[in-house]
């Protein structure tokens, strides 16, 4: 486990109520759960190389599901499979009536390979699960990026959109994500060396954490829709979701989560929202509609306060016009530089004196670009933090009686203070 998450788990103990207590956040409602467990077979074959544990696992977590009578998708990394015994591995979970979806061939990171590369890398585990699937009488229908990471740029999240509409799949989003990966190598260490107590604070640390998150992101996600939210969790094929599971699966059902199955929560509309989320780290499907939505409105306010700006300079109110600018804000234009909204206000008085010199002004918003960048929540997920910055590109002309309209670009940097955004910086030509 790593050395952040026992730390926050540390100051999360100290924090919140005992397991079970009603504690924050307080759900209302009814949420549809659906279980997906990446990584099958097995998550590491390196921690259990030996294939009759690793068929013990696989038969101990189907006894959780089926105790639970849940019916999951289990995503499929085909280098996992290895062998015809990893492929009884996979039998075993649609004997049992799970489904099986694609989570690529190696498990590449999408951020950090080119998309030739990776859109091959995904498409060999396609066609590899797909025809292991067909051979049984089963479709193969989801799919799941590795690490949650769609792309870093736009292009590679264009290119493999059109990849998984081109070959019939659905990506298959999460909304409770959570690390309880990071729990197995210690578990396995653990338990190799017959220590009770570790293990005992292994399990208390795991139920915590995930409890945490699954309130955590439900009450999110109930938030951003304002009602009860279907939720996918994930979870991972490892030994210690043998030991975690009831505990885990009994808690959510006590707390007003429902199982259910991937196609009554995935025609949700909830899962359908769009977003052009382009980032570093992956993350909750919440986490990226919430981004769409702090993105767009940031692009809305920007372009309200410069039609503000457009219809002051048009009516000849110079004070309403500075107005949009910050109090220590800095205007840049060919001659020279002004600091500050005051002495930017002086000399918009020398060179526009009256009404008819300042004509009428049109602002034709170019380019809006929100400003953000990566969090780290307490428990360790890396989260799109708020906007609170934002650069404009415009241009803009004067049309005057009786004269030549004057025409320009300008740079506009934008910040956000509160629900207010001031421009801090004016560079015009």
């Amino acid at each position: 486990m790593t050395t952040r998450l026992l730390a926050a788990l540390a100051a999360a103990a100290v924090l919140a109520p005992p397991l079970g207590a009603q504690d924050f956040p307080r759900l209302t409602g009814t949420h549809p759960l659906l279980v997906t467990v990446d990584d099958l077979p097995l998550g590491s074959n390196r921690l259990h190389p030996d294939p009759a544990e690793r068929e013990r696992i696989t038969r101990g977590l189907l006894a959780v599901l089926k105790k639970h009578h849940i019916q999951a998708v289990g995503l499929v990394t085909w280098r996992n499979v290895e062998t015809p015994r990893g492929e009884g591995l996979l039998d075993l979970w649609l004997k049992d009536g799970h489904e099986l979806g694609n989570h690529s061939f190696a498990h590449l990171d999408y951020t950090r390979t080119g998309a030739d590369e990776y859109l091959a890398d995904v498409e060999k585990g396609r066609a590899t699960l797909a025809a292991f699937l067909e051979a049984r009488g089963r479709r193969l229908r989801f799919f799941r990026y590795p690490f949650l990471r769609e792309g870093d740029t736009k292009e590679k999240l264009d290119r493999g959109r059109a990849w998984l509409q081109a070959t019939g799949q659905r990506n298959l989003p999460v909304t409770i994500d959570d690390q309880d990966w990071s729990f197995e190598e210690p578990w396995v260490k653990a338990r190799a060396a017959n220590d009770a107590a570790a293990l005992q604070r292994l399990t208390e640390d795991y139920q915590h954490a995930l409890r945490l998150e699954a309130l955590n992101y439900t009450a999110e996600g109930d938030a951003l829709f304002d009602r009860a939210t279907p939720q996918v969790i994930l979870l991972h094929a490892n030994e210690v979701n043998t030991a975690q599971w009831d505990a885990l699966f009994t808690w959510l059902a006590g707390r007003g989560f429902r199982f259910a199955s991937v196609d009554e929560v995935m025609a949700d509309p909830a899962l359908a929202e769009s977003h052009d989320y382009v980032g570093r780290y992956g993350g909750s499907l919440w986490q990226r509609v919430r981004h769409a939505r702090r993105v767009q409105e940031a692009r809305e306010k920007v372009e309200a306060v410069l039609a503000r700006q457009s219809a002051d300079w048009s009516r000849g109110d110079l004070d309403a016009f500075c107005a949009a600018y910050e109090e220590d804000a800095v205007f840049v234009s060919p001659k020279g530089v002004s600091r500050g909204r005051q002495a930017l206000l002086e000399r918009y008085r020398k060179s526009y004196p009256d009404a008819r010199a300042m004509g009428t002004l049109k602002l034709e918003v170019q380019e809006v670009r929100p400003l953000w960048g990566p969090e780290v929540t307490p428990l360790g997920d890396a989260t799109p933090g708020a906007v609170h910055a934002a650069t404009v590109v415009a241009r803009w002309t004067l049309v005057r009686d009786g004269q030549a309209d004057t025409t320009g670009m300008t740079a506009l940097v934008f910040q956000r203070t509160g629900a207010t955004w001031r421009i801090v910086q004016d560079t015009s030509l």
